[in-house]
């Protein structure tokens, strides 16, 4: 076989190059090739232009340098995918897209340099005197479409791009391949037909509850709310030129399903479909058609969510309708399919509804959950169960998804950067080793210290899988109790011990922070529990996180601890949420 000899005894024969064509996100990825070479192996490859002579042997980035594009078979290729083929005395790395050709890039360098990017701030490469690579002709193409770790540090531009995330709320530039961009990405009937400014007037544009009209979702029978919703649409499209996937969807204001529009024409229409999913899909289907005839490559995204998670019976969603599936009410402490064979009626209901809208949509996505909402820092220890349901997802046909942990300006402690990045590969490449992935993040972001963190990983998530989780426990939840602090206590003391430096040392307290709000949240003496909570306050604050209960001020949040035990008396709470998205 033959061997291709990158860099030999801190010599290269090589240069990189890119097309006098080349898209800005080729000529990046060109660069980060080189840099990372030069990091690993101390030898700086020449990088150019093909309007320069030809000078030696090359590694050619993307399908233009020297024509190699005649000597490709992309047909196999899908949009964010690509190929790496070595050729004659060259190696080509290029992607149907410029940012396939990116993702390309960081799949050669993580495939022969050992290149790890685990969060904003850490990254690993091997150090090497020769870099060799044997005959290849490899094709890679993403699991899923759409890919999104929905946590503050995974929307960094660097981590997403290196990842190959595409989310919608990274920061990529175009430079570095954007990004799937959405516009008004989640609920937005209240940004279609505003309360403020038709409710007076119009009341019948709006949801029919037991006889009396309510400004809390849409009455989608209704054409003036058609009308009026579509223009909005037309609206947003010129007004967001770069933005392909606009959002058609129900609000977020109760689970309690009569909160939805029961008028005759609705009703009419929901009893047909054999649910309220029925009247969604028409209404979205018919703004969907119009934006087709004028923008084909525009989609229009909406919810499968709490009411409306059941497929209709009939109506299909249109090819150009994204349907976001929501697990909201999900228990996550197992795989969905363990939980089946458990009998476990929300597990069985949801995995229904999976085969139910893959059966009738081509562009299914997922909306997942990943972290407790109502205590940000108590220990959420999804990663295996996620694993395994990321891999059902793919199995039944889903085609995007998004995993929601805290996106708090602050971002997370309670393993949230690790949580990102086996999202990450996951959603790329599904059938990644998931325990793989967890020791190699721990190694090399927690050093010495990580073989700790490992044990108190896979401790909770143990014990936590004995019974029900979801995202809205507390505290004196059934899985926690003060043996197993105790336990997760002594590993922190180890891990801590052991780090081999500040930088290390702080990554792993910032993780403590976790076990140290279920000790102090559990404290029964209010005036021990009030002076413990003032020292984890100070914690909190060192490290910069701006929440620890979903988008609740944190001075409010601490007192709600200070004066309940399980920080169960929220009194306020309304109020205070409502302030605090305004601010």
């Amino acid at each position: 076989m033959k061997k291709y000899e990158i860099v030999n005894n801190g010599v290269s024969e090589y240069y990189i190059v890119t097309s006098k064509k080349a898209h800005e996100t080729e000529h990046f990825a060109a660069s980060e090739l080189q840099k990372y070479i030069y990091k690993s192996t101390d030898v700086l490859i020449p990088y150019f232009s093909d309007r320069c002579e030809k000078r030696g042997k090359e590694i050619y980035i993307g399908t233009l340098p020297r024509d190699v594009y005649k000597e490709l078979d992309m047909s196999t290729v899908e949009e964010e995918g690509f190929t790496i083929k070595t050729i004659d005395n060259g190696i080509v790395i290029a992607g149907k897209t410029p940012r396939g050709t990116l993702y390309g890039v960081y799949s050669f360098l993580e495939k022969f340099l050992g290149y790890r990017c685990f969060t904003k701030e850490v990254e690993k490469i091997e150090k090497m005197d020769n870099l060799t690579i044997d005959e290849i002709s490899i094709v890679e193409n993403p699991d899923f479409e759409y890919r999104e770790a929905y946590f503050r540090f995974a929307f960094e531009s660097d981590f997403a791009v290196k990842n190959k995330l595409n989310a919608n709320l990274a920061s990529i530039p175009l430079e570095r391949g954007g990004h799937t961009k959405f516009y008004n990405f989640h609920h937005s009937f209240d940004d279609l037909v505003p309360p403020a400014e038709y409710f007076e007037e119009h009341p019948e544009y709006f949801a029919e509850v037991k006889g009396e009209r309510m400004p809390t979702q849409l009455c989608l029978s209704n054409p003036d709310v058609l009308k009026i919703a579509t223009e909005k649409v037309f609206t947003w499209i010129k007004e967001n030129p770069s933005c392909k996937v606009f959002s058609v969807a129900q609000n977020d204001n109760s689970i309690n399903m009569e909160k939805f529009c029961s008028c005759e024409n609705c009703r009419k229409t929901d009893l047909y479909e054999g649910g309220p999913a029925g009247s969604v899909i028409h209404f979205v289907n018919k703004i969907a058609r119009e934006v087709k005839k004028e923008y084909p490559d525009v989609l229009i995204h909406t919810f499968a969510y709490q009411y409306t998670r059941k497929a209709p019976k009939y109506v299909k969603p249109e090819e150009n309708v994204i349907v976001r599936l929501c697990d909201i009410e999900c228990d996550f402490s197992k795989p969905f399919e363990i939980l089946v064979n458990e009998n476990n009626s929300e597990a069985i209901d949801f995995i229904n509804n999976i085969n139910e809208w893959t059966k009738i949509s081509d562009r299914v996505y997922i909306w997942d959950y990943c972290v407790n909402f109502a205590n940000y820092l108590l220990p959420f220890p999804n990663m295996y169960s996620m694993a395994e349901n990321i891999r059902l997802y793919r199995k039944r046909g889903v085609r995007g998804v998004l995993q929601q942990g805290n996106f708090s300006y602050g971002g997370g402690a309670s393993l949230d950067d690790l949580k990102s990045y086996v999202i990450a590969k996951l959603l790329w490449n599904s059938e990644e080793d998931t325990e793989k992935l967890i020791e190699e993040f721990t190694d090399c972001v927690y050093g010495k210290g990580g073989i700790y963190i490992k044990k108190y990983i896979d401790l909770i998530a143990k014990e936590f899988s004995k019974y029900t989780m979801k995202i809205y426990d507390n505290s004196d939840s059934q899985y926690i109790n003060d043996s197993l602090i105790e336990e997760c206590e002594n590993l922190f003391v180890l891990a801590e011990k052991n780090a081999e430096n500040e930088v290390v040392l702080e990554r792993i307290k910032r993780e403590h922070l976790a076990v140290q709000y279920m000790r102090v949240s559990r404290i029964e003496n209010d005036d021990i529990r009030k002076k413990q909570v003032d020292e984890l306050e100070k914690s909190v604050k060192h490290f910069k996180l701006t929440e620890i209960f979903e988008r609740c001020d944190l001075d409010w949040s601490f007192d709600c601890m200070r004066r309940s035990r399980f920080a169960t008396d929220r009194t306020g709470y309304k109020e205070n949420f409502l302030y605090y998205i305004m601010k």
